[in-house]
């Protein structure tokens, strides 16, 4: 059972591409914050940004004992590559802890992915408000990070930042987002897909319930030239979530749609489904 009806994002010639000629023209032309990290990190090799709060306790054991505290078996079962804290902005006293691992086994960058709402009280006692949610990179039936690459495949994201825009999906459930992306590399090329998983708790538990792509970046390698340049066609699209004022079931209607000031595209509308727990896409319909 997949958790989310994912909305693939299909590259073909209705998109237009941007096109240069030579490598070193690429970054002028990237609009998006999105693009421009990607770039400056994957072609430049800047040091990547710490998005999940790696350095929130001078005391690298007090993670170890929020994943104890969590599930004691996860201590020795998994290859843990980081663990953070962010505080939760609006949320008093209140903060997203993240673990991800990663899975030698099957040459997966990510394993498990843990991510947790706990509270931090003035004497440092920790405790979990919600059951956690613990993601499984291997079984893209059942990760809340599905994405679709360039090449058109299923795959695990590989989580990249906590966003914390203001989610409020009622008067007391406000929810959080988790960016994730998939890079294909290609000869003298290469593209990046980045989606967004919204998290909220849910009766008790932190659950998943929302998965859509925000970004998508390629760039294609095209005919060389005398002087040893090359041509590269350049697509970049950006999506965006807007809370609606309108509510279904006691939760906002949520609106997914493209970000392009020169033409009108279609909105997305997702509504809450109390049996299942999850926003579920309705009819398309244009702006």
């Amino acid at each position: 059972m997949k958790y989310f009806s994912l909305i693939f994002l299909v590259i073909s010639s209705v998109l237009s591409a941007k096109t240069v000629h030579s490598l070193g023209e690429i970054p002028q032309h990237i609009k998006h914050s999105a693009g421009k990290t990607y770039w400056e990190e994957e072609m430049v090799g800047a040091k990547p940004q710490d998005y999940f709060g790696r350095d929130f306790f001078a005391d690298k054991e007090n993670y170890k004992k929020i994943l104890f505290l969590i599930d004691p078996k996860l201590l020795i079962e998994e290859n843990w590559k980081f663990m953070g804290v962010r505080p939760w902005p609006r949320q008093p006293d209140t903060y997203i802890f993240t673990a991800c691992s990663t899975d030698e086994k099957h040459d997966l960058e990510t394993g498990k992915t843990v991510f947790a709402v706990i509270k931090i009280d003035k004497d440092n006692n920790i405790s979990l408000i919600a059951k956690p949610w613990i993601d499984d990179g291997n079984n893209t039936e059942q990760t809340a990070f599905l994405i679709t690459n360039d090449q058109k495949q299923n795959v695990t994201g590989n989580p990249i930042r906590l966003d914390f825009a203001p989610y409020q999906l009622s008067s007391e459930i406000l929810a959080f987002g988790v960016r994730h992306n998939a890079m294909v590399g290609y000869s003298g090329g290469g593209a990046i897909d980045e989606a967004m998983t919204l998290f909220a708790v849910i009766d008790g538990q932190l659950l998943p319930i929302l998965n859509v792509p925000t970004y998508h970046f390629a760039n294609y390698a095209g005919s060389w030239h005398k002087d040893g340049t090359r041509d590269h066609d350049i697509y970049e699209n950006l999506y965006i979530i807007r809370v609606l004022s309108s509510s279904t079931s006691g939760m906002k209607d949520l609106a997914w749609s493209e970000v392009d000031g020169k033409k009108k595209h279609t909105s997305v509308i997702y509504k809450w489904d109390n049996v299942n727990k999850r926003y579920i896409k309705q009819k398309a319909k244009r702006k």
